[in-house]
């Protein structure tokens, strides 16, 4: 049961208009009902616009945040010392920069700050939308709400000098303002498709995902590169300092199985390793994002590449 409802959630994630233009129009309707229903197992409210939006929390939307948030931390792991973030203003009018501009220092170097006192300053002295500080505020300054999906309803909920605003006390509060040199929010929103079908958000969502991922990805691609011949030398425990994010059983598998030209399967994963299909898979897909493999379909499978 819901096996093809699966396949259509989690290979990728389809809306009804993607169905139609694959599938004969009779099957269409049947289908889609199925998929509701499999969808509705991890549907979560996700208030958006004035509207009950929701999010559907399956394994691909799961796997893509914590791929993604693995990758937040691994960038923030090279650029630790950083506090050079050369931020423009121009979204403030100039009477308003040298006070945003003492904001941004604070928050460079001041890792003591109560992050409250920071969104209540840009409320205070930068937003004059009161109704969007009733709706926003509270789940911005919740520590426990994860900094993607934060950064999701920023992009879908507010334009973008609001957005730009309150970028920086976000990623204050989770520890994360050197991300501000890297990606701004309002390439974020420039990605995000704002329409919203049938008050389901989650394409939306992974949107934002893929575009972090592929930034992330690039950087420490290119951050790697004078690594990549040493990388097949290096032992389990060298891998292990340089890689924390890693689990242990995923090093231990890739010292294992890194021959050149040589390809490997979720089955040789499973084995290796002593786990069932979804953590292999997951744990995979972070070895194909460190690009230490390569992923390719071969027929109905994937296998994986030495690079």
């Amino acid at each position: 049961m819901f096996e093809t409802a699966r396949k259509y959630s989690e290979s990728t994630y389809y809306n009804k208009t993607d169905l139609e233009k694959e599938m004969d129009y009779y099957l269409v309707d049947p289908l889609w009902h199925e998929i509701e229903q499999y969808r509705s197992l991890f549907r979560q409210e996700f208030p958006l616009q004035g509207k009950k939006t929701y999010l559907i929390r399956n394994p691909l939307v799961n796997d893509t945040m914590a791929i993604t948030q693995e990758w937040l931390l691994a960038w923030l792991m090279k650029h630790q010392e950083s506090s050079d973030v050369d931020i423009d203003l121009f979204w403030l009018k100039e009477a308003e920069r040298e006070r945003f501009t003492r904001l941004l220092v604070k928050m460079r170097y001041d890792k003591e700050m109560n992050p409250r006192l920071l969104f209540q300053e840009v409320f205070d002295h930068f937003i004059v939308d009161r109704n969007l500080e009733l709706a926003l505020r509270s789940y911005l300054e919740e520590e426990t709400n994860n900094l993607l999906l934060k950064l999701f309803r920023l992009g879908m909920e507010c334009d973008k000098r609001t957005a730009f605003l309150l970028y920086f006390p976000t990623l204050y509060l989770h520890h994360c303002f050197p991300l501000s040199a890297f990606v701004t929010m309002e390439e974020l929103m420039d990605r995000l498709d704002h329409h919203i079908i049938n008050m389901d958000v989650t394409s939306n969502f992974l949107t934002l995902l893929e575009v972090l991922r592929l930034k992330f990805s690039d950087e420490m691609l290119s951050l790697n590169r004078k690594d990549t011949i040493s990388l097949q030398k290096l032992d389990a425990r060298e891998l292990m300092e340089r890689y924390p994010m890693l689990q242990k059983e995923s090093i231990a598998f890739y010292v294992a199985h890194r021959k050149l030209h040589h390809y490997y399967t979720l089955q040789d994963y499973m084995q290796n390793a002593g786990v069932c299909y979804e953590t292999a898979r997951y744990s995979m897909e972070k070895l194909v994002a460190l690009k230490w493999y390569q992923k390719q379909k071969i027929g109905k499978k994937f296998v994986y590449f030495v690079m």
